[in-house]
C-alpha cells in the first residue's frame, strides 16, 4: 500500500483593512513546508484594497459586502473550507515556514487533542517603534509562560480539527468582534484537551500606539466581566497578559496616591503598591531585559502600569454594567450554554 494522502489543512484568514500586511501573511502560508494547504481569505468589508492584494495570489478570496466582525468572518471561512484541519490565522501575522507542518504532526501524534495553539515570535513582523516592540515581547512572554495544556485559544495562529467544529459549532455571532475567540476556545476546552506550543510561531505586526492598546484593553476587559462571572471555574484569567495581582496593585497604588496631600509620609502607601506591582511583574521585566536590554525596562514598566490601570477601570465599568444592565448580564448566557 502507498503512503496515505496528507490531511488537507484549510488556513482561514479574516481581514479588515490590512493592506500593510496581508501580502506578507499570504506569502508565508504559500511558502509552508507542508504542501497540502488551501488558503481562504475572508475580506470583512475592507476599503483599502486588501481583497485586491489577496487576489494576486493562489488563495480563495471571499469578499463580504460589509463588516460583520471577526467571528462571523471566520465562520464564513469555515463554511467555504474543505480541510479536515482548520488553521486560523490573523492577517497581520506571518507564519514561520514549518508552522503548519508542526501543527499537523502534533494533532496526528495526539488524536485526543481538539486544538493546538502557537505563539507570537519575540520580534515584530514590521517594526514600528518602541510601543510595538514592548507589545510583541509581552505577548511572546505571556504565551511561553503558559505552554502545555491550554484553556484559551490563539486564533491568530493555531489549528483545530473539523470534527471539533462539527461537535461544538462555530463562533457565536451574537458576541461581536471582542472576546468571541475566548468564548469559543473555552467551549472547545469543555470537551477537548488543547495545547500551546512554541513549535508554531507567527511574526505579528502589533499595535504601535499607546492609544490603540488602551482602547483594546478597555473593550476586552469590560466585556469579559460577564464571562468571568459566569464561567468562574474556567480560570482563563491565568492565561491573561496581565494577571489579577498586577492589576490590583496598580489600581490600589493609583487610588491611594491622593493620601500624599495629607502627609508626605503617606506617600509610602502608593509606593508600596508600586513596589508590589514591580515585584509581581518581575518575570516579564526580566524577560524584557534579557531580550532587549535595560533601555526597554523603564518604558515597559510605564506601559504596563498604563495598561493595568486601563484594565482596572474597565473591570469596574463592566462590574457596574453587570449590576444595572440585564442585557449586559445575559451577554454570554447563550454562548456558554451546552
Amino acid at each position: 500500500m502507498g503512503n496515505p494522502e496528507p490531511a488537507l489543512v484549510s488556513v482561514i484568514v479574516p481581514c479588515l483593512n490590512t493592506a500593510k500586511t496581508i501580502e506578507l501573511c499570504i506569502k508565508a502560508v504559500l511558502a509552508q513546508t507542508y504542501s497540502s494547504v488551501e488558503m481562504i481569505v475572508v475580506d470583512d468589508g475592507s476599503t483599502d484594497g486588501t481583497a485586491e492584494i489577496a487576489r494576486r495570489h493562489d488563495c480563495t478570496v471571499i469578499q463580504l459586502p460589509s463588516n460583520i466582525g471577526t467571528g462571523p468572518a471566520r465562520n464564513r471561512g469555515i463554511a467555504a473550507s474543505r480541510g479536515s484541519i482548520l488553521f486560523f490565522l490573523d492577517s497581520d501575522v506571518a507564519l514561520a515556514p514549518d508552522a503548519v507542518a508542526n501543527a499537523v504532526r502534533i494533532l496526528e501524534e495526539n488524536p485526543g487533542y481538539g486544538g493546538v495553539w502557537g505563539v507570537y515570535a519575540d520580534r515584530p513582523l514590521v517594526d514600528d517603534g518602541l510601543v510595538e516592540r514592548v507589545q510583541v515581547l509581552h505577548a511572546h512572554y505571556r504565551q511561553i509562560r503558559k505552554l502545555g495544556p491550554a484553556r484559551t485559544g490563539h486564533f491568530a495562529g493555531g489549528a483545530i480539527r473539523r470534527s471539533v467544529v462539527d461537535e461544538v459549532g462555530g463562533f457565536d455571532e451574537k458576541l461581536g468582534p471582542i472576546n468571541e475567540d475566548t468564548e469559543y476556545s473555552l467551549r472547545i476546552a469543555e470537551r477537548f484537551p488543547m495545547v500551546r506550543t512554541t513549535e508554531i510561531v507567527g511574526y505579528h505586526d502589533d499595535d504601535d500606539k499607546v492609544s490603540s492598546v488602551v482602547r483594546k484593553c478597555f473593550k476586552r476587559a469590560m466585556r469579559l466581566v460577564p464571562l468571568a462571572l459566569t464561567k468562574r471555574d474556567s480560570r482563563f484569567e491565568r492565561e491573561a497578559t496581565y494577571r489579577p495581582q498586577e492589576v490590583a496593585a496598580v489600581f490600589l497604588g493609583t487610588v491611594t496616591l491622593p493620601l500624599a496631600v495629607f502627609s508626605v509620609y503617606l506617600l509610602a502607601v502608593p509606593l508600596a503598591f508600586l513596589a508590589w506591582f514591580v515585584a509581581a511583574d518581575r518575570g516579564r521585566l526580566g524577560f524584557v531585559r534579557r531580550n532587549a536590554g535595560w533601555r526597554l525596562v523603564l518604558p515597559c514598566v510605564a506601559l504596563n502600569y498604563t495598561y493595568c490601570l486601563t484594565i482596572s477601570a474597565a473591570a469596574l465599568s463592566g462590574g457596574l454594567c453587570y449590576l444595572v444592565d440585564p442585557r449586559f448580564r445575559r451577554r454570554w448566557s447563550g454562548a456558554v450554554a451546552d
